[in-house]
């Protein structure tokens, strides 16, 4: 098996099985705000005195969170291209729902990894190979 047949085969498998979807899989509360975004893919910016940036891939500026955890849930929810988004109205739930779902993605990169090294003999590429499995999946882990 060469790397492109196992990038698909994974993305395959993975799909199959059903990925979970954040936010709705790791909310833990019924206490919700509504945050206005743009429709699109967000990516989080560099900490900035106390405050975290998020913008559109173009660098276009969108908003400024001062909690690292509220501006990688709204990164996070955005893969789902909403427009509304509906975070936890406390930090205590938004950073837990963030580190659930961060445990969830590294324990998909284990997995990927483990299948990898038993298909891909000495397959030395493996950050790039589950980087595109993420891409298929419409998965992120900042």
């Amino acid at each position: 098996m060469n790397e492109a047949d196992f990038i698909f085969s994974k993305s395959k498998e993975l799909s199959l099985s059903g990925v979970k979807n954040f936010p709705l899989d790791f909310i833990n509360t019924n206490k919700l705000n509504e945050v206005d975004v743009p429709d699109k893919m967000l990516v989080l910016g560099k900490e900035f005195f106390g405050s975290f940036e998020v913008s559109s891939p173009n660098g276009d500026f969108i908003m400024t969170f001062t909690n690292e955890y509220e501006a990688k849930y709204i990164v996070y929810s955005s893969q789902n291209r909403k427009s509304r988004i509906k975070i936890p109205a406390d930090l205590t739930s938004t950073k837990k729902s963030v580190e659930d779902y961060e445990k969830y993605l590294d324990q998909l990169l284990r997995e990927i990894e483990n299948d990898y090294q038993k298909k891909i003999n000495h397959g030395k590429n493996f950050t790039s190979v589950s980087s595109q499995i993420f891409k298929k999946l419409n998965l992120t882990r900042l």
